[in-house]
């Protein structure tokens, strides 16, 4: 029995909701629109401004004292992983640079390692 009344309830707020959204399609109900928004947006407001005056004092506050002690250790990852990355790359055109000047130096001395297949 229990279950058959919450069923009907679902029913009836689903049946309304539906309704609401036809409705509010209607030309007639444009201005009635327009008149609830207005109330409805001047109600929230005092709402949303204290809500947002919480979060800023609370949830801001919290969260920004964890950022700051955490960017200063990302940024030093970062500057970290830029040297890595320019040490790497230095290194690599060095030794392609070396490579170029060896074969210029050394024509006929081929310094690249080739694998040679066998045929059978």
């Amino acid at each position: 029995m229990q279950q058959e009344k919450g069923f009907v309830k679902y029913i009836v707020i689903v049946v309304v909701l539906l309704g609401a959204v036809f409705l509010s399609q209607q030309p007639f109900a444009r201005e009635f629109g327009k008149n609830l928004l207005s109330k409805v947006s001047g109600a929230v407001s005092g709402y949303w401004a204290k809500g947002s005056n919480w979060a800023t004092d609370k949830v801001y506050s919290k969260v920004n004292e964890e950022v700051e002690k955490r960017g200063e250790i990302i940024k030093d990852e970062i500057k970290t992983e830029k040297e890595k990355i320019s040490e790497n790359i230095l290194e690599k055109a060095g030794d392609y640079l070396t490579g170029i000047k060896d074969s210029i130096v050394n024509p006929g001395n081929n310094s690249c390692e080739t694998t040679q297949t066998s045929s059978n």
